[in-house]
């Protein structure tokens, strides 16, 4: 229940658990905490809950969740791929997964509905402010002031926790450089016969309905043409390959595409991020005319929709409890205290460079994230943090950032901050042992 209460001579609304942020990891973590009957407002700067997977339009599940055998992820994240299958809103691959961002928006949205938590878009949060053994205030772009008991962090870029005092670290630990960013974009519509009669593996298909899907990246034909491209001054993207371009379910003639490439020493700075902002723009366009030029089917394409911000793939990670190393990944360590499980490769888009680093996980294999990574080492009792911002190398968040790991980070997340605020709000003083236990109850998989 939301109690109003007061707040020197402002009425205040006041709640368990305040989610900053409506990414995949903030959607999470609101639904979880609402499911344990804990009062939640979830609050997003976009008119729209999904983040960087609707308004980013980096719509797509990178492979963090199928290990090559079997399902490794399961809980929130399973019931919301769940539905984007019954609804015919989602390719499946055994791989990536392209979704449509509309589908994902209502059935996301719809799941926060159910949950009971209270979804305040359009807001932009000024001011957090701490209190010991009292619940933190939070103050909105509306002048909305909040309280909550307990607080989760899924800004992405550890926004409240680094303005709590909670130390963070930024980018590669050699000289704090940040992975590229992208502005994606969806074109259409393609002749996809032509496409394929020139790139015969540029289609995929659906493992569930045997539909073919353009999917184009990896092909030595889409490497030849870049390169062609950038040869002859028609492409000045600093990058050596086409990231992904992939077609949307319901939309077989269009794709969406992660083609950009814009360097930043800080996106948590207004100014730089701006800048990036207008540069990524610039490179849609010329995206646009590079396809036409140079892909067989394409002539005829024209931009339809433009993301309504840049991807940001990392900023700021929080000096956690423990820190998640490359090591750790490549070796496929478990831990006691896994809330969330990854398979998803090392996937550095090298900054300053056009290459991106690889480094994969053996089939069949994952490695844990344990629940130390999400609690401050120091800071505010109250707060924990989800998403990829939690506590990690440069390398190792470069593999759980994607969609599917980051969402099963925010349950676990949010399961923590309802827990903690059942009873003094010290998210430092529950037990691991609790937040796996309810994990497994919503279908989690841990092992």
């Amino acid at each position: 229940m939301i109690v109003t209460s007061r707040d020197g001579n402002d009425s205040a609304l006041t709640y368990d658990v305040a989610v900053a942020g409506g990414g995949p990891a903030g959607i999470a973590a609101a639904i979880a905490a609402a499911r344990l009957g804990r009062s939640v407002v979830l609050l997003e700067r976009h008119p729209y809950i999904g983040g960087m997977g609707t308004a980013a339009l980096v719509s797509n599940f990178c492979n963090a969740h199928f290990d090559g055998q079997r399902m490794i992820l399961g809980g929130i994240f399973a019931e919301l791929r769940d539905r984007l299958i019954e609804d015919d809103a989602l390719h499946v691959t055994g791989g990536l997964e392209p979704y449509d961002p509309e589908s994902f928006i209502r059935h996301a949205q719809a799941m926060c509905n159910g949950a009971g938590v209270d979804t305040r878009l359009n807001v932009i949060l000024k001011s957090v402010t701490f209190n010991d053994n009292a619940p933190a205030t939070l103050t909105l772009s509306d002048n909305t002031v909040i309280h909550a008991r307990t607080v989760v962090d899924a800004s992405g870029d550890a926004t409240i926790a680094q303005q709590a005092g909670v130390p963070t670290t930024k980018g590669r630990a050699s000289d704090g450089a940040v992975m590229p960013l992208t502005y994606c974009y969806i074109l259409g519509p393609v002749n996809i016969e032509e496409l394929r009669r020139e790139i015969p593996d540029a289609l995929h298909t659906d493992k569930r309905t045997g539909q073919p899907f353009i999917y184009l990246g990896y092909q030595a034909k889409a490497k030849e043409l870049v390169a062609q491209a950038r040869a002859a001054g028609d492409l000045t993207i600093p990058r050596d390959r086409i990231a992904v371009a992939f077609g949307l379910p319901g939309r077989p003639d269009h794709i969406a595409v992660n083609f950009g490439r814009v360097f930043i020493d800080d996106p948590t700075d207004p100014a730089q991020f701006e800048k990036a902002q207008e540069i990524g723009k610039e490179q849609v366009y010329e995206g646009v005319q590079f396809f036409r030029k140079y892909f067989p089917g394409f002539r005829d394409a024209q931009l339809v929709q433009m993301a309504q911000q840049i991807g940001v793939r990392e900023s700021r990670q929080i000096v956690g409890q423990y820190t998640l190393t490359a090591e750790d990944v490549l070796s496929c360590r478990q831990f006691e205290d896994v809330i969330a499980q990854c398979c998803y490769s090392i996937d550095i888009h090298e900054p300053g460079s056009d290459k991106t680093t690889m480094r994969g996980i053996p089939k069949g294999s994952h490695y844990d994230i344990p629940w130390r990574c999400l609690i401050p080492r120091s800071g505010p009792r109250n707060l924990i943090v989800a998403g990829r911002s939690i506590s990690a190398t440069h390398e190792a968040m470069s593999s759980f950032r994607v969609t599917p790991s980051v969402m099963a980070i925010g349950e676990a997340a949010g399961i923590g901050a309802a827990l903690a605020a059942r009873e003094d709000g010290d998210i430092t003083r529950v037990p691991y042992t609790q937040v796996r236990e309810h994990l497994l109850e919503n279908n989690g998989i841990l092992q």
